[in-house]
């Protein structure tokens, strides 16, 4: 007890378990309660829709477990040929509720959508819905569902204008049902086998472009080879809907080219949105091989050739092998990128069935939403991403990769063909990755009418933004500061946990709960924090909160990782030097270890304002006026009937330059802190 007490003590302890508990909140309590919802089968369900004219009609694709039998002007409830409860019209806006196979029916408010129904042979709950043309415009609260008059066995419910009315088994039972349906309806099937030809496709394409480049980048010298490194990171930062907007104006059935060439072919479909996030993903790629590349041990390289082998056979046999983390990685990093992109096949193909939009569509149904088939898309898609991230860490835990670096690898400077040679299909890929940068730069300066460009100079796309939108832009720098500053903090605080003090339970507990972020998609976590963040005592729903919690969970991993790799490089033994002159333990962490952080602390946190400014598939779900950050406003104007392509154009200029100005000063200061350590060489 003594022990334990005097470890209590111990503030670092303490703050872990504090991080600890809070990240299990925020990490595992949305997914678990996320797979209950998927394992929740309703006994019955039918839904009710008010016609303009007064009558009531049901929707035959939501019902499931009852039979609607018309009753006049209204409908009855059955099960098994029996019926339970008719309903029938009174007004507009009113109907009432009379037992079929009893003589008794109770009825209790359980809040203004929802009113529990239990009589002989049921025990439902009733729900209304209201009909919404939009899901981005101002949400006008409808009248609440309400009990006027209950006398005689009957009951008058009083509703909202052309509401549904979902009649629903008030006790699920708990199966494996959604998952046999999510796996054999073709709708389910094909969005889960859309998602991984997506996945695979793009990666593929991406991969042998990334690697050939990259091979090219450290292995050979030519001018211009650092400008166009930091040319690729810029890319890499990329809003993730960003190439599907632009391509699509491009090549659309309405795009800029479409029509000039008088092309039959169109962007739009599967092989659309392959193209683009080939593009999106190819810098990520090129990143992790280009680093892998750079740190091989060129004498492994020099034994090979002096052993007879020419440059093909140490080119597969060895530097291909010796880079293969880095490729691996990449390959990773590109297939979560691909499979859980959401704003690419929204934007491209709004029929296109993907996993991310289908949970999406799912969650956000305007006839109700349809929780147990959206958390059981979400679980499916968490466990193919795991399977990924296992497939990638057995692969790489089955060989050894480690070498004794004397030399990086030489650099070869090339004959002036092959030099110009890589140096224009370094230039012709480059060019690809920032066709989208280039086409919105372009047609935010041009006028817009009835989503058709024309090639009139104007900067009233900027007036309107400004004239409406302004907002907007101050709420997105107001989220990425808050939450880049509580990552900073946090990510600081759980990396010395987990490099310095290490303890036992709770440092594994922590690195862990920083890791499952990056195997869950942004739809799939912004539907487990409504799901928990939805009711008394903790109602963030529609509050800036929320989304600060949301980009918290989903950056932390770079704040963390970046403090992480920068503490395992700074001695132990001078924060206990500092502490053997007699400074407290936290102004020696203070005065020597966070100031020697401070570089990687710096680049840590502008990864992860980045990210967060260009974040979209957990904010469009998460995001309520007047809390629009600019990704939604450009979402919105792209995707919506009425669009207005000049203001999405504009606000995407905007957030490009507030995201590559830092991205490209922390760059170039990288890529100068790295130049002088490569070795030149020439080889015939």
């Amino acid at each position: 007890m003594k022990s334990f007490r005097g470890k209590l003590r111990d503030p670092w302890l303490l703050l872990s378990m504090v991080l600890a508990l809070g990240l299990v909140l925020l990490v595992v309590v949305p997914q678990y309660r996320i797979f209950v919802s998927s394992s929740e089968q309703e006994l019955g369900k039918a839904v009710l829709r008010r016609e303009s004219d007064g009558s009531i009609a049901h929707v035959p694709s939501s019902t499931a477990g009852f039979e609607m039998v018309p009753e006049g002007n209204g409908m009855s409830i059955a099960r098994n040929g029996l019926e339970l409860l008719a309903v029938r019209p009174i007004t507009a806006k009113q109907v009432i509720l009379t037992p079929m196979a009893g003589d008794d029916i109770t009825a209790e408010i359980v809040d203004d959508k929802q009113i529990k129904l239990v009589g002989s042979g049921f025990d439902l709950v009733l729900t209304q819905e209201t009909f919404r043309t939009s899901i981005f415009g101002p949400v006008v609260k409808p009248d609440p569902l309400a009990i006027v008059e209950a006398q005689d066995g009957q009951i008058v419910i009083s509703h909202a204008d052309n509401a549904y009315l979902t009649f629903v088994d008030s006790k699920p039972t708990h199966g494996l049902g959604n998952f046999r349906t999510f796996l054999t309806r073709s709708r389910y099937v094909d969005a889960i086998k859309n998602s991984l030809i997506v996945a695979v496709g793009a990666t593929a394409i991406a991969t042998v472009l990334a690697v050939s480049l990259a091979y090219f980048f450290a292995r050979y010298n030519f001018p211009g080879k650092q400008g166009m490194v930091t040319l690729i990171t810029m890319a890499s930062i990329s809003p993730p809907f960003l190439g599907g907007y632009a391509w699509r104006m491009l090549l659309g059935s309405q795009g800029v080219l479409t029509r000039l060439l008088g092309l039959n072919f169109t962007i739009v479909g599967l092989h659309g949105v392959i193209w683009v996030i080939n593009w999106l993903i190819f810098p990520l790629i090129f990143l992790m091989t280009y680093d892998s590349f750079t740190a091989i041990d060129n004498t492994l390289i020099e034994s090979s050739m002096s052993l007879g082998a020419d440059k093909r056979k140490t080119l597969f046999r060895v530097i291909i092998p010796l880079a293969m983390p880095g490729i691996i990685t990449g390959v990773y990093l590109g297939l979560m990128t691909a499979f859980s992109d959401f704003g690419t096949p929204y934007v491209i193909s709004l029929n296109l069935n993907v996993l991310p939009v289908l949970v999406y569509q799912e969650f956000m149904n305007e006839v109700g939403t349809n929780f147990p088939i959206a958390s059981t898309g979400s679980v499916i898609m968490i466990a193919i991403s795991s399977a990924i991230l296992m497939a990638q860490r057995i692969y790489l835990a089955t060989k050894s990769y480690a070498s004794i670096a004397s030399k990086s690898i030489a650099l070869i400077n090339p004959p002036r063909r092959v030099k110009a040679g890589i140096v224009s299909y370094a230039a012709v890929l480059i060019f690809m990755a920032f066709v989208p940068h280039l086409t919105v730069i372009i047609t935010s300066f041009l006028q817009w009418s009835s989503g058709i460009v024309r090639p009139i100079f104007t900067l009233g796309n900027y007036e309107r933004l400004f004239n409406l939108q302004l907002s907007s832009i101050y709420v997105s720098l107001f989220l990425g500061i808050v939450t880049t500053i509580l990552n900073v903090v946090i990510g600081v605080a759980i990396a010395y946990i987990i490099v310095r003090k290490r303890y036992r339970i709770v440092s594994n507990l922590l690195n862990l709960m920083v890791m499952i972020p990056y195997i869950v998609p942004g739809t799939v976590l912004a539907i487990g924090f409504i799901m928990i963040f939805n009711q008394p005592p903790l109602l963030l729903t529609g509050t800036w909160a929320i989304l600060v919690l949301a980009y918290f969970v989903r950056k932390l991993p770079y704040s963390v990782k970046t403090a992480e790799a920068v503490l395992y490089q700074i001695h132990p033994d001078l924060e206990e030097a500092a502490k053997s002159l007699g400074a407290k333990p936290a102004k020696s962490f203070y005065d020597v270890t966070l100031k020697l952080m401070l570089g990687g602390v710096i680049s840590g946190a502008t990864l992860s304002f980045l990210q967060i400014m260009t974040e979209i598939s957990s904010t469009i779900i998460l995001y309520r006026p007047p809390w629009k950050p600019m990704t939604a406003v450009i979402f919105e104007n792209t995707t919506r009937a009425g669009s207005d392509f000049g203001v999405a154009s504009a606000m995407t200029v905007i957030l490009m330059l507030i995201v590559y100005v830092p991205l490209y000063l922390i760059t170039k200061k990288t890529r100068m802190n790295s130049k002088g350590e490569e070795t030149f060489a020439t080889y015939n």
